[in-house]
């Protein structure tokens, strides 16, 4: 929805995000996530960057990832440059672990993973038959900045980048393919059999 804003407004989708908030955290993670990210690549014909921020319990995620949807039906993040800042970081490893998690979840509920129902039961039985981001759908640049403490209190992590991911695949993936995709998974139905011979 901000992008379209963004649109809306002739404004670069980066900047209405930095202008519009008022945290001085905000406004970093989205800062070094634009150095980092290098927005605004030219990435040629069906490629794209997209963006996404999510903050909660303290904390604050801003996800840049670039799409390769030069075939819409089978789109693939290429890359994903992920900021987080939760105030004080106890542990960095399990920090990173918990954010690139995220990435997977919001290019699973993005693109692929749903639920399809018949009569009101899940057709689907097993992850064998969800389609759930596999490590074939991991992209092959991946890298997370932590940044420095900015409270002495920790924050959460959780699904913090659930959000912020999902959105950036999203605006990717719109931009790749000049849509604006508004049902999610945006391929739900593609190659789906519930019962793979």
């Amino acid at each position: 929805m901000v992008d379209r804003i963004a649109g809306a407004l002739d404004t670069d989708p980066m900047e209405l995000r930095v202008g519009a908030v008022a945290s001085d955290r905000h406004r970093n993670v989205l800062r070094t996530l634009a150095a980092e990210g290098n927005w605004g690549a030219d990435l040629g014909p069906g490629r794209a960057q997209g963006l996404g921020f999510h903050d909660e319990f303290g904390s604050y995620a801003g996800y840049l990832v670039e799409i390769d949807a030069r075939d819409p039906q089978a789109p693939r993040v290429t890359k994903a440059v992920i900021v987080v800042d939760v105030g004080r970081v106890i542990n960095p490893r399990s920090l990173e672990a918990q954010m690139i998690g995220c990435l997977m979840d919001g290019i699973s509920t993005t693109l692929r993973a749903g639920l399809h129902y018949e009569q009101g039961l899940p057709l689907e039985g097993s992850y064998s038959q969800f389609h759930y981001a596999r490590q074939r759908d991991s992209p092959p640049d991946v890298r997370v900045v932590i940044m420095p403490p900015t409270t002495e209190t920790p924050g959460g992590a959780g699904e913090l980048g659930v959000p912020a991911a999902a959105a950036a695949v999203a605006n990717a993936y719109a931009r790749a393919t000049d849509t604006a995709p508004t049902s999610f998974p945006i391929l739900f139905d593609v190659d789906f059999d519930p019962f793979p011979k």
